[in-house]
């Protein structure tokens, strides 16, 4: 793409030098700093990126000379968030310095250099600083050129008061006593990289520590009198840093590695070279009293993998421009499960990878109003809309789909080629393409990966395939397989939307055998013979799920796997799938509505996590489009639903046995979550669930209730509850340190059943204080659970729009997004989602265009399919 928005090519840095001093008593930083640059071109105007920060002085000398044209202006483009330096003289060609002085704001909005309140040991309020600069905010802390290809090394100085600390990417190499009760802190010179992963923080901090086998210190920064709460996350770290450092054969090249809790911030976590920076829940955890869910044990484990897997992809090669952000994101969500199925393979993240980031991808990627992997990007700002479930959770597929076709030890070759060809330098995705094809070569297979791959990177959306034809002998099945562009919808596709192919790596599954090597449909139609047991067998397409798509296997084919789906001979990904597929090709019209129900009773005595998982999808969404149509047709499901969910519930009970593993515990804190919905007035559940929050509030030390469990009690409880359970449940928000612990109440109090709470849970969390910005949509979405709520939600939302667009107006867009999100994303009413679409066609919201067509669109779809179960058999 040429017509990028970019600084301009004649001047570009080579290290910077930043002394920042941090006043954290009124909110500013003032900052000296020294650029080594190159002027490849005669000009008169150095231009940099720069935003909210106010320069002092400026000035440049050439090293050859040792000195050079003044000063006479500095003037600041706000649209384009930069300052130009004006010289009354041409530059010299050659080396030279900036030098710069400049105060800037330490601003609450987590984003560039910012502040976040924290309860040190004494129970007092304290203020930190650290930094969130990806993708576009290393602008409002330094000058700089702030584009991923314009690497340099950096090092940083920080004057703090004597009695915090400074941590930055690099290892701190002196520190030196100043008057006023101040110190100097100064860090090594960090590697060539990107300015968006330079990073610093600065406060009271606790830590605890470890090392690789590969010598590498690692060290977990929390507030004080926490460090214990680092343990797992530091004892996944350095299992996973050594698993990468054997796995790419490129050892991590910094001495150090920090990871810091941040107890305010807007992301899950950054992966800033040598100081990870971290969401409190995505870090934090406390073995002692054992309040993490298993679900959130798993998060966190997650979380370190994705960003440790980072500090290779992305930090050690970066992308070249903001359009393969994937080659980042997508990549990591692979290594992510990669590597903690390697650390933890009882917990059988690949099983669980179809219903959660699989599955995000083909819901999200089934809209027109997706977007390309590779996604052209002209104006850098257009990047905050694709930190979405394209570039994460489609790339990852994208990647492991790569694996498939080229095997897992050319895979491996392939990556640790690519490392060491392109170290401390950016690429394009056809590099990529490129080792793998290289190293597919190398073991005798020719193999061209980017001929294969593009049609995934480049294309909007993904196929569905289904049978044209099938004829069953008792030896084999012959068939003949078609593709089409799968949109949720299953609106009519135009000539050319017909002929959009994609190559397809399929596995197939029998009762006999599973294939090991993906066979290719790159042509619109593909005619196959596979062996079978006999005509009666069965036969699962896109077996494992290792191909991102749709399957619509006919009448005949799902009446020969239901068995298999009820005695559980068939895999429990392909379980999930099958159901998954046929809930979302049901909607589009492609499958008869009839069917999921068929399917659904399949399921009433199933046992895997993996699949209730998915049920867990179908049955919500199920539910929420029934209550649109009748009470009468709403219980007559509801009661059809309750009975599969009690079935299983029973068998795993409240309380988690001393055999359970990993698996049963999330299966059974599924089971419970779904009690809320579907047996939150059930006579024995209502029982249970009070008896263990009344013994919880009478004594929280001695009555615990299971982390796995908790949410859900306090759900139920409010459900059928009054102001005396809501003002306990509030209670346990303000009496505690523990953003987990918060995090249970701010996710519950909008299920109270009266709307004068529904009302003050949304008072609460947007103009109390008291809810950090980082947090306060959790309780949106609360309210907004029910169809009773989110009408609630909605119009709060407009009447205090201007309000929250104020609140939200520097902060990171992805906070706005998941507001409206809360606020009216469970609406599916065709008439809804036009008076949603109206609302942001007269208030516009640049950064979260996307996001709003993207849930109007979903809305849509979902109002049109419950306009297909209105006439279907199903109600009549």
């Amino acid at each position: 793409m040429t017509d990028r928005v970019v600084l301009p090519p004649n001047v570009t840095p080579s290290h910077y030098n930043l002394e920042l001093t941090p006043d954290l008593v009124n909110f500013t930083f003032h900052c000296n700093e020294t650029i080594a640059v190159n002027v490849s071109e005669t000009c008169k105007v150095i231009t940099m990126h720069s935003k909210e920060i106010h320069v002092l002085s400026a000035s440049y000398k050439n090293n050859d000379s040792g000195n050079g044209p003044n000063v006479i202006e500095i003037s600041y483009h706000l649209k384009n968030n930069t300052v130009s330096l004006h010289f009354d003289d041409n530059l010299p060609l050659g080396d030279g310095i900036i030098t710069l002085s400049f105060d800037g704001i330490l601003n609450g909005d987590m984003a560039g250099f910012y502040r976040s309140s924290y309860t040190n040991a004494d129970g007092e309020k304290k203020t930190m600083g650290s930094t969130q600069f990806e993708a576009l905010d290393a602008r409002r802390a330094f000058i700089c050129w702030d584009e991923p290809a314009v690497k340099a090394t950096f090092n940083v100085t920080m004057i703090i008061p004597s009695e915090l600390s400074a941590i930055s990417n690099m290892p701190a190499i002196a520190t030196t006593c100043l008057a006023n009760k101040k110190k100097k802190v100064e860090f090594s010179t960090s590697p060539k990289m990107s300015t968006y992963l330079l990073a610093w923080a600065v406060g009271e901090f606790d830590y605890i520590q470890g090392t690789t086998k590969h010598g590498v210190t690692i060290r977990v920064f929390s507030p004080p009198g926490r460090s214990h709460e680092g343990q797992f996350a530091l004892d996944v770290g350095i299992r996973a840093l050594d698993f990468y450092d054997d796995f790419f054969q490129v050892p991590y090249p910094l001495p150090k590695l920090d990871m810091l809790c941040c107890t305010e911030f807007a992301m899950g976590a950054m992966e800033n070279w040598g100081l990870v920076t971290y969401r409190e829940v995505d870090l934090m955890i406390d073995l002692k009293k054992g309040t993490a869910s298993t679900a959130r044990k798993q998060r966190v484990a997650i979380v370190v993998a994705h960003e440790l897997a980072h500090q290779w992809f992305g930090n050690l090669v970066t992308m070249q421009w903001w359009d393969d952000l994937w080659l980042n994101e997508g990549f990591a969500a692979f290594m992510e499960h990669f590597c903690v199925d390697a650390l933890f393979p009882d917990w059988k993240i690949w099983d669980q990878y179809t219903a959660d980031a699989m599955g995000h991808a083909l819901r999200l990627d089934a809209l027109r109003t997706s977007h390309p992997i590779q996604v052209p990007i002209k104006h850098a700002e257009e990047v905050e809309q694709v930190f979405d479930a394209i570039s994460y959770c489609k790339g990852s597929t994208v990647v492991r789909m790569a694996q498939c076709v080229v095997g897992k030890d050319n895979f491996q070759k392939g990556l640790q080629i690519y490392m060491k060809r392109h170290a401390y330098n950016n690429t394009k995705t056809i590099d990529l393409w490129n080792a793998w094809t290289e190293a597919s070569k190398l073991a005798g297979k020719d193999i061209n990966v980017g001929e294969l791959m593009e049609s995934w990177t480049s294309k909007m959306g993904h196929p569905y395939i289904k049978i044209v034809s099938e004829e069953w002998t008792d030896t084999e099945v012959k068939l003949v397989l078609e593709q089409n562009w799968f949109l949720a919808d299953g609106s009519e596709l135009n000539n050319e939307d017909k002929n959009k192919l994609w190559s397809i790596p399929l596995m197939f599954a029998t009762s006999e055998y599973e294939t090991s090597q993906a066979m290719m449909m790159t042509t619109k139609q593909m005619a196959l013979k596979l062996n079978i047991k006999n005509k009666n067998d069965w036969l699962k397409i896109n077996s494992g799920s290792q191909a991102l798509l749709r399957v619509a296997h006919s009448d005949s084919m799902i009446q020969k796997l239901i068995p298999v789906i009820r005695n559980k001979t068939l895999s429990s990904i392909d379980r999930s799938a099958i159901l998954l597929d046929t809930y979302a090709l049901a909607k589009a019209g492609h499958v008869k509505i009839e069917t999921i129900v068929d399917l659904l009773r399949a399921y009433d005595d199933e046992d895997s996590y993996t699949v209730w998982s998915a049920l867990s999808g179908v049955l919500n969404g199920l539910n929420i489009l029934l209550e649109e149509i009748s009470s009468a047709t709403h219980l007559v499901f509801q009661q059809f639903a309750k009975n599969i969910v009690k079935s299983a519930f029973i068998k795993v009970g409240w309380e988690s046995k001393v055999t359970d593993g990993h698996s049963e515990n999330l299966l059974r804190q599924t089971l419970v979550s779904l009690l809320d919905v579907f047996c939150w007035n059930d006579n024995d559940v209502l029982i249970e669930a009070r008896n263990r929050f009344n013994n919880y509030m009478d004594d929280q030390i001695n009555n615990p209730i299971p982390a796995d469990i908790k949410g859900t009690i306090y759900r139920i409880v409010l459900c059928n509850g009054t102001e005396v359970e809501y003002n306990k449940i509030l209670n346990t928000f303000y009496n505690t340190t523990d953003n987990a612990e918060k995090k249970y109440a701010m996710t519950c109090l909008g299920a109270t059943a009266k709307t004068e709470l529904k009302l003050k849970t949304l008072d609460w969390a947007v103009k109390s204080g008291d809810v950090k910005l980082q947090d306060f949509f959790y309780c949106i979405g609360s309210v907004s659970g029910t169809s009773v709520g989110v009408n609630i939600t909605w119009k709060y939302f407009k009447e205090n729009f201007e309000y929250l667009k104020e609140k939200l107006a520097k902060a990171s867009p992805s906070l706005m997004d998941a507001t409206i999100a809360n606020s009216c994303g469970r609406f599916v009413t065709i008439e809804k989602a036009t008076e949603v679409e109206k609302f942001f066609q007269d208030n516009v919201l640049e950064s979260s265009k996307r996001r709003i067509s993207q849930l109007v669109e979903n809305m849509k779809t979902n109002g049109h399919f419950l306009n297909k179960i209105k006439n279907s058999k199903l109600i009549n």
